[in-house]
């Protein structure tokens, strides 16, 4: 006679595949996270990739965010200054502002155009009129990590995700505005030691770290195309912070490149002082994570 599954039996099976699934979720969830994260790094490589080939081109590197250029034309004997915009990987919102028009438009705040402006047109224009889009062969998608695309709510998908370091040539010296030159060429110094000063680093748009991230969708300082990473006048006293988005395991981890092309993780820890990290990076410092005291330091 064929023996019928006891009560227990079916329970104890039960709760076995209900593991099974369970660890099966958990591992599918991991790796498509850390598809996205391989996918983040990616893009940052051929962004560093597209600088390099802009530096070629150029000879030197493009600015990290627009600023107006100012030149002098000498008519008939009396100077007429012209105005044109200098852009920076990505571009502020000008568009049109300087057709043969001979006065400042140097951008108020409004100009800046945000990672979650609405707007389709606007955050379009800031790629597409941005320094590098013709260096990555116009190709939107290397400007956004797919986790930060998952992470954001319906409708307010972000245009791009990343931040270049405000040592590559911007400036706040004017309040709430970009600043005015004659050359944007003068911030274009000879960049030293390009194998351990930072280029690019994620915008901070998780709260992995504990930290809240600033999603407006309004135009502004905080989540625009540049890392403001020094805490002084011209910064406002808001020094930024690398994005720490990616989770591996138990780990936070964060997507850097360097001036020279090469990608790095890092890892957060609780006790780190990530603007002081952001800004030793940026100013090519020598950095090491010390066991002892649990914490990111700067090696003298």
């Amino acid at each position: 006679m064929k023996r019928a599954f006891t009560l227990v039996e079916l329970m104890v099976v039960i709760s076995i595949i209900g593991i099974l699934i369970a660890i099966l979720v958990t591992n599918y969830g991991g790796a498509t996270e850390s598809a996205r994260a391989a996918h983040c790094l990616a893009n940052m490589k051929n962004l560093a990739n597209g600088v390099q080939s802009y530096l070629g081109g150029a000879g030197c590197y493009p600015l990290a965010g627009s600023c107006e250029a100012m030149s002098i034309d000498l008519n008939n004997g009396s100077a007429r200054k012209g105005y044109s915009e200098w852009r920076g990987w990505v571009s502020w919102d000008s568009r049109g502002a300087y057709a043969g028009r001979p006065q400042s438009h140097v951008a108020s705040a409004g100009w800046f155009t945000s990672a979650y402006n609405q707007e389709t047109e606007v955050r379009m224009y800031a790629l597409t009129n941005g320094a590098l889009w013709t260096a990555v062969s116009g190709s939107a998608d290397c400007y956004t990590c797919p986790s930060h695309v998952n992470k954001m709510r319906a409708g307010q998908r972000p245009c791009w995700s990343y931040v270049m370091s405000a040592y590559f040539g911007w400036d706040h010296s004017q309040g709430g505005r970009a600043v005015t030159i004659n050359d944007p060429r003068k911030w274009r110094e000879s960049v030293t030691r390009t194998d351990k000063r930072l280029l690019f680093a994620e915008l901070q748009w998780s709260n992995l770290t504990g930290s809240e991230p600033n999603v407006s969708a309004s135009p502004g300082l905080a989540n625009d195309c540049v890392l403001q990473y020094r805490n002084a006048p011209n910064y406002h006293g808001n020094a930024e912070s690398i994005g720490f988005n990616h989770k591996a395991g138990r780990d936070v981890m964060a997507h850097v490149v360097f001036a020279d092309g090469h990608a790095e993780k890092l890892v957060w820890r609780p006790d780190a002082n990530l603007q002081e990290l952001t800004e030793w990076l940026c100013d090519a410092r020598d950095v090491a994570y010390d066991t002892g005291s649990k914490k990111y330091v700067e090696m003298k």
